[in-house]
């Protein structure tokens, strides 16, 4: 597969989430159901300490922006939730090893390479710290560990994007998990989160 420059999409804007999510059904393997059952959002949600638990968990948020610009040798994220700012480099996708990013201090988040597939931007990321998909609404408690590899899809048609998850990761799932999420286009301009643990654990739960 090559990288497609003459079809390079334009997803460079403001986006805000909306429309509904497909959150596809989950089959774990035991030591899945395991870590799932043992979830509690009170302990184990890293958002009460400011920090993003899954790329999909940031996707997920609503009411907040995510910027994208591309460049030639880049594509930025800055998503408004948590004020995470996410350089990916433009990659080969034949490159076994290629450069890849990280966020720092958010070890759960791994590290990413991107490449354009058609219309298609394409961020792949491994090494992965153990965290969870997600930590909202009924997919809450939904693990990943080491051994995870996610692909997100982004594709725009017209002023609608949507993000394409394939979470694969044979230590707790037995089959790839797959999450979309559709996002609008937005006249709204990205504002500072400013999170702090201490204002997050004033929301947190008992």
């Amino acid at each position: 597969m090559e990288t497609a420059t003459a079809q390079t999409p334009d997803l460079s804007a403001n986006w805000i989430r909306e429309g509904t999510i497909e959150f596809g059904e989950w089959v774990f393997t035991e030591a899945g159901q395991r870590a799932f059952d043992d979830y509690d959002f009170a302990r184990d949600d890293p958002a009460y300490d400011c920090i993003g638990a899954s790329w999909t968990r940031i996707w997920l948020n609503p009411n907040v922006l995510v910027r994208i610009t591309q460049a030639e040798d880049h594509v930025r994220l800055q998503y408004e939730w948590m004020d995470i700012d996410r350089m990916v480099p433009l990659t080969d996708p034949n490159d076994p090893d290629p450069e890849r990013s990280h966020i720092e201090g958010m070890p759960a988040l791994g590290h990413s390479t991107a490449w354009y597939d058609g219309d298609t931007l394409v961020i792949d990321t491994v090494d992965f710290a153990p965290g969870y998909v997600s930590t909202m609404a009924e997919w809450a408690g939904t693990p990943q560990s080491r051994r995870m590899h996610t692909v997100e899809r982004i594709s725009r048609d017209a002023d609608v994007l949507t993000i394409e998850s394939t979470h694969l990761d044979p230590t707790y799932y037995r089959e790839p998990l797959v999450v979309t999420i559709p996002y609008a286009r937005s006249d709204f301009e990205l504002l500072e989160y400013g999170c702090t643990p201490e204002d997050a654990a004033i929301v947190a739960p008992d």
